[in-house]
């Protein structure tokens, strides 16, 4: 078993030591596996668990351990500003809820060692309403998009205001899912914050997972997310969210990402959406691996020095086309969604 592997399991509980002793090699290339995944924090837990002839050297220890604290720090940073957000959605007269990040933290047994890094939220309401509200609350909104913008309301912390929690390149795809969203929504009339459940993340998690998988990466800290909301979700929600997946075009992927689930973390069968797909699974294994998170490691990703628009949009196209064999449905419609969002974004002077 690969030591990154090994270790996963070891800071899940799923494994007291390591197979074989790693050598300082085995802790460098683990160590930077760990940080390409942003899965310091939590791997961290699993070096606690070690006997000590298996701990990892001094130095990368102590690296490991400043930067264990600096996540924890971040982490409450986030927390403290998820509380000031409450409150200045109160003031405005809004309703939302925070997506992903701070919010699946609080599944995790230890919040704190989870890597935060943008606060994603969903705010209900008309998009131009909703852009009219925060700047007129004194907070400047820009880099808009079909789904998000970005707020300027903390010097510290990146705040992407959502008006859907998330897209498809299918036009017909995507019109069923914010459906759903609308249909399914966490937010309450006259409550200014909240966070999803479970039920409602075993989708829209997986939306997202999908959407990075197809045109930037997917890495391993998206994966353990869904391993947790796995574990939180009730048995009579299972049946109904791979309902939702298959109708919206995801069966293949999420039988993929059951596949990596389970390799990856070891979780039992009980917990799945439906049967893992091996065959697509271990490619998705591999693609994490390689691309690391958000497809940080990707050189697919890279813009080039001089690179002009046009060539961008062919780059980016791509790299979603890579996935034409598998995913045909979803990858097809990527540059006609692209070209309609630029038009759009013009059209609307946001560009």
């Amino acid at each position: 078993m690969h030591p990154f592997r090994n270790l996963l399991l070891i800071s899940l509980g799923r494994a007291s030591s390591f197979e074989k002793d790693p050598t300082p090699k085995n802790w460098e290339l683990v160590f930077y596996m760990a940080k390409m995944q942003s899965l310091l924090g939590v791997l961290y837990e699993g070096i606690m668990r070690l006997p000590e002839k298996q701990m990892p050297p001094k130095e990368i220890l102590e690296r490991w351990s400043s930067l264990k604290d600096e996540i924890a720090r971040i982490h409450a940073t986030h927390e403290a500003h998820v509380a000031e957000l409450e409150e200045i959605m109160g003031r405005l007269g809004l309703s939302g809820c925070i997506l992903k990040g701070t919010g699946l933290s609080h599944l995790y047994p230890k919040p704190e060692r989870r890597i935060c890094g943008d606060i994603d939220l969903w705010v209900k309401g008309n998009r131009d309403k909703v852009i009219a509200t925060f700047r007129e609350g004194g907070y400047p909104v820009h880099d808009i998009i079909y789904q998000e913008s970005k707020a300027d309301i903390f010097d510290d912390t990146v705040v992407e205001v959502h008006f859907h929690p998330c897209k498809m390149y299918n036009p017909f795809t995507n019109a069923k899912m914010q459906r759903w969203f609308e249909k399914e929504s966490p937010i309450a009339d006259g409550t200014p914050l909240t966070y999803p459940e479970a039920r409602f993340n075993a989708v829209f998690c997986m939306a997202h997972m999908y959407r990075h998988y197809l045109e930037g990466g997917l890495g391993m800290r998206q994966l353990l997310d869904y391993y947790y909301i796995l574990l939180n979700l009730a048995p009579s929600d299972r049946g109904p969210a791979m309902k939702t997946l298959k109708r919206l075009g995801m069966k293949r992927f999420t039988a993929s990402v059951m596949a990596a689930v389970k390799y990856n973390f070891g979780i039992g069968d009980e917990f799945l959406l439906c049967p893992p797909d091996n065959v697509h699974g271990k490619t998705l294994v591999q693609d994490m691996i390689r691309m690391g998170n958000f497809g940080v490691m990707d050189s697919r990703n890279y813009e080039k020095e001089g690179e002009t628009p046009l060539k961008r949009f062919m780059r980016k196209n791509r790299r979603v086309f890579s996935n034409f064999k598998d995913y045909p449905r979803e990858v097809f419609w990527s540059p006609f969604a692209r070209l309609s969002q630029f038009v759009w974004r013009r059209v609307k002077g946001y560009i």
